[in-house]
């Protein structure tokens, strides 16, 4: 599970789990239990317990064993029954599965790895929340973890502790902004320099000087596709001129759910549904297509989840059409043509291997 709910309604309460990306009830508690599961968790999490009319958020570390410990976001906020409480887990290890844990492909990986290990630059993650954008910053953040490197990133909450790097908890309370805390990063001698999300012009144009100077900048962004971030940026305000010379790579990532290989069988289509759903025909030959079954080791024929990923380099062509004021269209062509696939392929090519159901790819990347 990834979130965890607790719901007080009317005459009821309910605890919902959310695994693979999907909500499903878990249990009712007795109604009576709700305001005391609240101020438990309340307690737990160190908020206020008598401030019950005003969202409040806090933290709870759990520890598991001698070295392994989890954290919870908590978040509580009134509704009119009482406290809805949702907690999302935290769970460091997740940063150190490696990049091949992540579902890159060969090509994809390699455009990754080039890009992190330039002396500056921009790479921006981009997709909706709970696309896994955290985990692929702090895996790369992870591999250029090293004594030689200066690390600093700027997050709102911080999501994973990680040693050999400075973290800051971005607090609009205090007046630490992303801008506040990226102009001091600046002042700190860094190497390297993480910032949460991108969310308005200051903070971006800030992003762009320091990837200009010398530095590799590594960011989150909420947009669709890696081409839409571009314009994004642009619609921001940032010159067409900034943008191409210091963005290098754009990552567009969803998680759809992993077939569970112990009850997935073969899904029997007719190959005209398949081309119709953008499959080659070439790649048709090859292909094992599966479909969800469901048993007593998974959860409705999935297991676990993976990445599609569309990565794009910014190439001299495609500088160019930024630079000309080129939309997200032309965008998208332009890396197509130069053999980055969008996210429907990506999403297509990982069905064709088996790793996950062509509904699912449906669900994900269809626009």
């Amino acid at each position: 599970a990834s979130d965890i709910h607790f719901e007080p309604y009317e005459k009821s309460y309910r605890v919902r789990f959310r695994t693979d990306g999907i909500l499903h009830e878990v249990t009712r508690p007795p109604n009576n239990l709700a305001p005391r599961l609240a101020a438990r968790l309340k307690v737990m999490s160190q908020m206020d317990i008598s401030e019950r009319r005003l969202p409040q958020d806090g933290r709870i570390k759990m520890k598991l064993s001698k070295t392994r410990a989890i954290d919870f976001r908590v978040n509580t906020l009134p509704t009119l029954y009482g406290e809805k409480i949702v907690l999302r887990i935290l769970d460091p290890s997740s940063a150190q599965m490696g990049i091949d844990a992540l579902g890159y492909e060969e090509d994809q990986k390699q455009l990754f790895l080039d890009a992190m290990h330039q002396p500056q630059g921009m790479i921006l993650v981009t997709g909706p929340t709970g696309s896994g954008k955290t985990v692929s910053l702090y895996t790369g953040l992870n591999i250029l973890n090293t004594t030689e490197r200066n690390i600093s990133s700027a997050e709102d909450p911080v999501e994973i502790n990680m040693e050999g790097i400075n973290q800051v908890h971005v607090s609009n309370k205090v007046g630490l902004t992303f801008a506040e805390a990226l102009r001091s990063f600046l002042r700190q001698d860094p190497d390297v320099i993480m910032v949460g999300e991108i969310r308005d012009l200051e903070t971006a144009e800030i992003a762009i000087k320091a990837a200009q100077t010398g530095h590799m900048v590594m960011s989150t962004l909420h947009t669709n596709s890696a081409a839409e971030t571009i314009t994004r940026l642009l619609n921001m305000g940032i010159p067409a001129f900034n943008v191409a010379t210091s963005v290098s790579l754009v990552i567009a990532q969803r998680l759809a759910r992993r077939l569970c290989d112990n009850c997935a069988e073969p899904a029997d289509l007719p190959q005209e549904t398949l081309i119709e759903e953008g499959f080659e025909e070439e790649d048709l030959a090859s292909a094992n297509i599966r479909r969800p079954v469901g048993c007593d080791k998974c959860n409705g024929g999935y297991k676990g989840r993976v990445g599609i990923y569309e990565v794009v380099r910014i190439t001299p062509q495609l500088q160019r059409i930024i630079m000309e004021g080129g939309n997200s269209l032309v965008l998208a062509e332009a890396a197509e043509q130069a053999g980055f696939n969008n996210l429907r392929k990506s999403g297509l090519r990982k069905a064709a291997m088996g790793q996950t159901s062509l509904e699912e790819i449906n669900r994900v990347t269809k626009d």
